[in-house]
């Protein structure tokens, strides 16, 4: 209500106001950065491991449940999440937004190589990634006839 009753009482009082504002405003949007893709790490490790010819029951008992018990005990772990399929074992780790995602990555190497052993011999090398958004594309187009 102030406001309403500046502007009635002083109207060129406030147009002024209004273009010193404006002024500073267009004077100030070229020094405005904007970055489009802005470096954002999310917290995520996932551990993708392939277990050729296996049914789902045997990749969640020989590779997905001794997964989990080894990057279970990490600290900074918020969610810890598996599925298992066919062939194929996927376990996603989120972690706080306070642990750094690198170690938190690199303790997650440490832990999955120190069960490798442990794992069915055919079993490939387990792959830990972090969740990079850089990485992901920025156009995907898809064409059909």
């Amino acid at each position: 209500m102030i406001l309403a009753d500046i502007s009635v009482k002083r109207p060129i009082f406030a147009t002024m106001v209004i273009s010193v504002l404006l002024v500073f405003g267009l004077i100030n949007y070229n020094e405005i950065g904007m970055d489009f893709f802005p470096e954002v790490e999310f917290p995520y490790v996932t551990i993708l491991t392939v277990l050729p010819g296996a049914d789902p029951e045997t990749v969640e008992l020989e590779v997905t449940d001794r997964i989990e018990e080894a990057v279970s005990t990490l600290e900074g772990i918020k969610t810890l999440s598996s599925s298992s399929f066919e062939g194929f074992s996927q376990v996603m780790i989120e972690f706080v937004l306070d642990k750094n995602v690198d170690v938190g990555a690199q303790e997650v190497r440490d832990r999955v190589a120190s069960i490798r052993g442990d794992l069915p011999g055919d079993t490939e090398p387990p792959l830990v990634e972090k969740f990079a958004f850089d990485s992901m594309p920025v156009v995907s187009v898809a064409l059909y006839g």
